[in-house]
C-alpha cells in the first residue's frame, strides 16, 4: 500500500517540475514576443510618421500623427471607462448575489434550528442544571 502512494507521490511530483519548467518557458515566450510585437509597433508607428511627413510636410505630417495617437488614447480610455462600469456593474451583482445565498442559508438554518429545537430541549435542561450546579456549589468547608 505504501509502495503505491510513494509511487503516486513521485508520480505527482514529476508532474508538478515538469508543469514547473513549462510555465517558466511560456512565459519567456511570451515576454519576448511582447517585446517583439512592442518594436513592431514602434517601428510602424514611425514609418507611417515619416508617410505622413513626406505627404503633407513637416509640421502637418506630425500634427495628423499627434492627432492620430491623441484619438488612440481617447478610445482606450472610453474602451476602459465602459469596462470599468460593467466590472462595477457585476461586482455589484456578485455581491447581490452572495448576499441572497447567505440569507437563504440563515433561513433554511434557522429553519432546521427551529425543527430540531424540541428534540433537543432535554439535552439543554441537563446542561443548563449541570453547569448551574458546578457554578453554584459551594467552595470548600464554609457551611
Amino acid at each position: 500500500m505504501f509502495g503505491s502512494l510513494k509511487l503516486f507521490a513521485q508520480a505527482v511530483q514529476a508532474d508538478l517540475a515538469r508543469l514547473k519548467v513549462r510555465t517558466m518557458t511560456a512565459a519567456i515566450c511570451y515576454t519576448i514576443a511582447a517585446l517583439v510585437f512592442i518594436a513592431a509597433g514602434i517601428l510602424g508607428g514611425a514609418a507611417i510618421v515619416i508617410l505622413l511627413v513626406e505627404e503633407f510636410g513637416l509640421v502637418p505630417g506630425l500634427a495628423i500623427a499627434a492627432a492620430i495617437l491623441a484619438v488612440a488614447g481617447m478610445l482606450a480610455l472610453a474602451v476602459n471607462a465602459i469596462l470599468s462600469l460593467r466590472h462595477r456593474r457585476l461586482k455589484r451583482h456578485a455581491a447581490a448575489l452572495r448576499s441572497a445565498a447567505i440569507a437563504n442559508t440563515a433561513a433554511a438554518g434557522a429553519e432546521s434550528a427551529q425543527n430540531a429545537t424540541p428534540a433537543l430541549l432535554p439535552a439543554a435542561a441537563i446542561l443548563a442544571f449541570a453547569l448551574t450546579n458546578a457554578f453554584l456549589k459551594p467552595q470548600g468547608g464554609d457551611r
